[in-house]
């Protein structure tokens, strides 16, 4: 007997498939026809199966920032936006820069985080001798800050390189955050006299990125490291991943908030929608869209960074950048399955696939397939629904997206064949 049963549409082999999926000890057992009974049985008529959603770049905020974010809240976040697996970046405070620091997370996940994780390896001065002791410990390591960052994580040029060639060793993916600390400096001191949030993509501007992008793929290819370069935001790096894709060995990705919002939104969103890097041009965004459809951009991730209304809300240099997104991903994704910007497919491998296969995962992960790991989200397709914050589980209780029609949501999340999320659906249950 099987402990759970789904019996539905799911994605397989590129299609939707009638079947029933039958879930033993978080993993899937069978997918077929006529399955043996199961303590639970879920029939769905009109919603569908996907594998679980994989968000390699998510900031959880614990230890050090409860107060924005935690593990219990964070990840039921994520199992409301259909995640199922999370890698957790290092800038908490303090950061995951050391072992023990590595186990100290863990613990606090281990007894609050409702889905699958992975925690990150912070890259610092003074740890790049300590990678490869952390290497077993960790999903990746980054994100590696190119520019200025949260819990002194900023390492230059020559560091960079260095901690490249200690991660090839370790056979971990290097996600990158690729901005110039140069370029920034200087325009936040052209600017530093103006106040408003409408600047922050001139004060951080799309020069800063193509010059980081630039070094990164070309030190990433001299240490022959697997390089991800995370949420890439303007048409120039666009244009540069695509030059190194043959070769040297790496992937990007994108944001939602960069897919779905320009920087004429700043206007309205005012420090709401202040994020490193920051929100670009139409011109920019269409670039992100057509690397989607082109195969240059690997993967969709949130960049999941919650502040407090109270922080967002003080002067321009002083609120901080970042933007929640865990939950708002996957129906902001299906609304553009529903548009026919993307089909079904390329969804699942923009969000669980692609993902899984950069790390190292699949097909424990990232696919519905006998002897995965039972991460399945439900979606109805259809579902026509406002993004309204007080209704989302993040602990900051906004979001850019407010407001935003969607079409698409997850109705169902499971965790290693766990279910970890659940609304009322037009399903029978035995």
């Amino acid at each position: 007997m099987y402990d759970l049963k789904l019996v539905g549409r799911a994605l397989l082999n590129r299609r939707l498939v009638e079947c029933e999926v039958g879930i033993s000890e978080g993993r899937i057992a069978k997918i077929g026809r006529q399955l043996e009974e199961a303590e639970k049985t879920f029939v769905f008529k009109k919603e569908v199966m996907l594998p679980g959603v994989i968000d390699i770049h998510a900031h959880f905020r614990e230890p050090g920032m409860e107060y924005k974010e935690d593990w219990a809240s964070g990840s039921r976040a994520a199992a409301h936006g259909g995640v199922t697996l999370v890698f957790e970046m290092p800038n908490t405070m303090p950061p995951t820069t050391t072992m023990q620091r590595i186990e100290e997370k863990r613990k606090i996940a281990d007894s609050k985080c409702v889905i699958d994780y992975r925690i990150c390896g912070g890259v610092r001065k003074g740890n790049i001798h300590e990678l490869a002791g952390m290497a077993p410990a960790v999903g990746a390591f980054g994100e590696i800050f190119m520019c200025e960052s949260f819990g002194e994580l900023q390492v230059s040029k020559n560091e960079l390189f260095e901690a490249y060639e200690a991660i090839t060793k370790t056979g971990k993916v290097a996600i990158t955050h690729a901005e110039d600390a140069d370029i920034n400096a200087y325009f936040r001191e052209k600017l530093k006299k103006r106040n408003d949030p409408a600047m922050h993509p001139a004060v951080r501007p799309p020069l800063s990125e193509s010059v980081a992008v630039a070094t990164a793929l070309q030190l990433g290819m001299a240490a022959s490291v697997k390089l991800h370069l995370t949420h890439l935001s303007t048409a120039e790096s666009m244009r540069l991943v695509r030059s190194m894709k043959r070769r040297m060995d790496v992937t990007c990705d994108v944001t939602p908030h960069h897919l779905f919002l320009t920087e004429d939104n700043m206007k309205e969103l005012g420090n709401f929608g202040k994020m490193n890097p920051p929100l670009r041009s139409g011109e920019d965004q269409a670039a992100l869209w057509k690397g989607i459809k082109t195969g240059i951009v690997d993967m969709v991730a949130s960049d999941h960074a919650p502040h407090t209304k109270e922080e967002k809300k003080k002067p321009y240099w002083e609120a901080p950048a970042g933007v929640p997104g865990i939950e708002t991903m996957l129906p902001l994704m299906l609304t553009a399955v529903k548009r026919r910007w993307i089909n079904l497919y390329k969804l699942t491998k923009l969000l669980s696939i692609n993902p899984a296969k950069r790390m190292s995962i699949y097909p424990q992960k990232g696919v519905l397939a006998e002897g995965s790991d039972a991460d399945v989200v439900v979606v109805d397709l259809n579902k026509k629904h406002e993004i309204i914050a007080k209704n989302l589980y993040t602990k900051c209780k906004w979001t850019p997206f407010e407001g935003f029609q969607a079409v698409g949501a997850p109705v169902m999340t499971i965790s290693k064949g766990k279910i970890v999320y659940s609304q009322p659906m037009q399903s029978k249950i035995y």
